[in-house]
């Protein structure tokens, strides 16, 4: 059934793409908007679909990198470090919720300008976000590397004290995923030739409350994600770390590269003056900053 399932999404996601794509290629070479109000740092013009205003796409929440605080501010790296990213380039930030499985089709229809959602853009050959990475490449541009990703193995440790990696799963354990991520790749990959059924998840919220309830044995997902969203369920465990050579960019409309020049400009400024490893700092600060990026 889960196979069954997969098949038909994975058809009914290629049709929808191909319309999507369709009514992108009649864009203009500015990305669609005949907008603009940016500069970049050569001070090239910069076009984006509502003039003066940079369009953020982005799977809300998803703790750490966007989540919203009490009262309804959007914040998170990903939030700070764009809204940094379109001050410097001088547009104003406009966010925009939006489900991360058909977010990159969404950017070629130019519903926005810019996807950041921790997006998994580079991966070593053979691994198994390879292949998912290379099919996001033929539909939108990605910007240089901004964060080294791992992926993680979470469980219920109140239920299942017993497992500690992935090795211990078994066939007919439910595992949580979250639809399109690079993590439910893995997962499929590694996990279900060993019998374990995996549970897609839209919006990751959800699954980690599936498996406090005890309806799921464990979750596959982004590690700093993973950590943020059990600090409030004390039963909830971290117990393996898979390193998978991972790295997230942002995605840009391939029709727009004044854009994608002018993020990649303004991203390796925020490298090189500090700002960038402050704002890591605040959100990982148990984690080494990438070798991209300069602490000075």
């Amino acid at each position: 059934m889960v196979h069954g399932i997969r098949r038909m999404s994975a058809i009914a996601a290629a049709v929808v793409a191909v319309a999507l794509l369709a009514g992108a290629c009649g864009s203009s070479s500015s990305g669609g908007g005949g907008g603009g109000g940016g500069k970049a740092a050569g001070g090239e013009k910069v076009q984006t679909l509502k003039p003066g205003v940079l369009q953020i796409g982005s799977d809300i929440p998803y703790p750490p990198f966007e989540f919203n605080q009490k009262g309804g501010k959007l914040t998170g790296f990903d939030v700070e470090l764009m809204d940094e990213i379109a001050k410097r380039i001088g547009l104003k930030p406009e966010w925009k919720n939006a489900n991360f499985n058909t977010i990159f089709t969404a950017l070629a229809a130019n519903q926005f300008d810019v996807v950041a959602s921790a997006v998994t853009a580079y991966a070593p050959k053979g691994s198994p976000a390879y292949e998912t990475v290379q099919k996001r490449r033929r539909v939108v541009a990605f910007t240089k590397p901004y964060y080294d990703s791992l992926q993680s193995l979470t469980v219920n440790t109140a239920k299942t004290p017993g497992i500690k990696t992935t090795d211990d799963l078994h066939g007919g354990d439910r595992v949580g995923v979250q639809t399109g991520t690079t993590g439910a790749f893995w997962a499929q990959q590694n996990l279900q030739s060993k019998g374990v059924q995996l549970v897609s998840y839209t919006k990751a919220p959800d699954m980690f409350n599936a498996l406090e309830a005890g309806s799921l044995t464990g979750i596959i997902n982004d590690l700093p994600v993973s950590l943020a969203a059990i600090k409030s369920k004390p039963d909830l465990k971290v117990v393996q770390q898979i390193n998978t050579g991972e790295r997230y960019a942002f995605a840009v409309n391939k029709q727009n590269p004044s854009l994608l020049k002018a993020i990649n400009d303004a991203l390796q400024q925020t490298f090189s003056d500090g700002t960038y490893a402050k704002i890591f700092k605040k959100y990982f600060p148990k984690q080494k900053l990438p070798s991209y990026a300069s602490g000075g």
